[in-house]
């Protein structure tokens, strides 16, 4: 897979410090696992923070920290986590599944997160469109499969996309394949038309 959208080298900074929210870590995480320009990138900065933490001026430490760090390593290390190779779709601690129109279905992802932010799976079929919306926020996304195209262009399987409040865009499915996105937003979207509004109403995760 070779993603041609990626995310700001100041959106890769904040991911490998770890100084985004969990959602919107979680969004670009998503689109680093799939992409290895962006893992470089990552592996880059975080690199550079691990000299920059080797700068830093010494500090004092207690009398005993060596020997209480010495008695430490008599103690056997906890076994190395198993990892997870399921797909990434399949790990998401989703909440139920809401269908807000015709192969179109929405899902909370439970990860923590500002009380108005919103973290969650979108799915569209086939030639569907979304509702036409703006945001009150930044939101990022990354496309797990399928593709949409709005006004910025199309967004394939691995893409990052990250918008705000000055953009208004009505995205659509490409292809002949569900889409599914993953995303994480700012405060409530802002959707146009009476249609619009009423599917963001029920499906408001």
């Amino acid at each position: 897979m070779n993603p041609r959208h990626h995310p700001s080298a100041d959106v890769l900074a904040a991911y490998a410090a770890g100084t985004l929210e969990p959602g919107f870590g979680l969004v670009v995480g998503a689109h680093v696992e799939q992409c290895a320009v962006c893992r470089a990138s990552t592996a880059a900065f975080e690199a550079a923070s691990g000299e920059a933490l080797s700068a830093l001026p010494q500090a004092d430490v207690a009398a005993d920290a060596l020997t209480r760090v010495m008695s430490r390593l008599d103690v056997a290390p906890a076994p190395a986590p198993a990892i997870d190779k399921r797909p990434l779709m399949e790990r998401l601690p989703l909440g139920k599944r809401k269908w807000i129109a015709p192969g179109v279905w929405v899902a909370a992802v439970q990860t923590p997160h500002a009380q108005d932010n919103r973290v969650y799976l979108l799915s569209v079929a086939p030639g569907m469109p979304t509702a036409r919306h703006e945001h009150t926020g930044a939101e990022f996304c990354t496309v797990l499969k399928g593709a949409f195209r709005d006004e910025s262009g199309l967004y394939a399987a691995g893409d990052f996309a990250a918008t705000d409040e000055d953009v208004d865009h009505l995205p659509v499915v490409e292809g002949d394949e569900d889409c599914i996105c993953l995303f994480a937003t700012e405060g409530r979207l802002k959707p146009k038309g009476l249609l619009g509004r009423l599917a963001f109403a029920y499906a408001d995760v």
